[in-house]
């Protein structure tokens, strides 16, 4: 016979596919998607407990409200700034500096502060501006924990006066 060698020759085994080796596959395979599934829900869960606001409906209500207030503020023409900084002891101070549409400070100002986590249960700390030079407003927040924060500045011209709404994201670095 030509071609052939002696130690050329090698013996294959074929393995079957049986019922139980499909079964066992399709077996494991949803095993380790349900596995991969609760993993997902269960970070999922943890970290963002979905709960934005406890009272929707009267928010969505309050909507049409908020963007009356965001044209009058527009139409103020305010030019209102801000410094957030924090130190290694966790002090964070608010700056902010407000001036008129003429660019005169405005002074008399009652400016609150609101500092939250974004998507967390943890209760939002409230601070109310004090003014030191004309038009300029400060306060500090001792134990602010480093990460994401969502600064909100309110700032209002009497009892019934003028309105000034920000909201802005900031980052605390450790």
């Amino acid at each position: 016979m030509a071609g052939t060698a002696a130690g050329a020759q090698h013996q294959t085994t074929e393995r079957k596919m049986t019922g139980r080796t499909v079964l066992a596959w399709l077996g494991g395979f949803f095993f380790v998607m349900l596995v991969a599934n609760i993993f997902f829900v269960y970070f999922a869960l943890s970290t963002f407990p979905g709960v934005v606001t406890d009272r929707v409906y009267e928010a969505g209500q309050a909507y049409n409200g908020e963007i009356a207030a965001s044209r009058a503020q527009k139409a103020l023409n305010w030019d209102v700034s801000g410094n957030v900084t924090r130190d290694d002891n966790g002090v964070a101070r608010i700056e902010v500096t407000a001036r008129d549409s003429n660019g005169a400070p405005l002074s008399g100002l009652a400016v609150e502060a609101t500092l939250q986590r974004p998507a967390s249960p943890e209760p939002a700390r409230q601070l109310t501006l004090s003014e030191g030079e004309l038009g300029r407003y400060a306060a500090e927040a001792e134990e602010i924990a480093p990460g994401r924060w969502i600064l909100q500045l309110d700032a209002r011209s009497g009892e019934d006066g003028e309105a000034f709404r920000s909201q802005n994201r900031i980052f605390f670095a450790e």
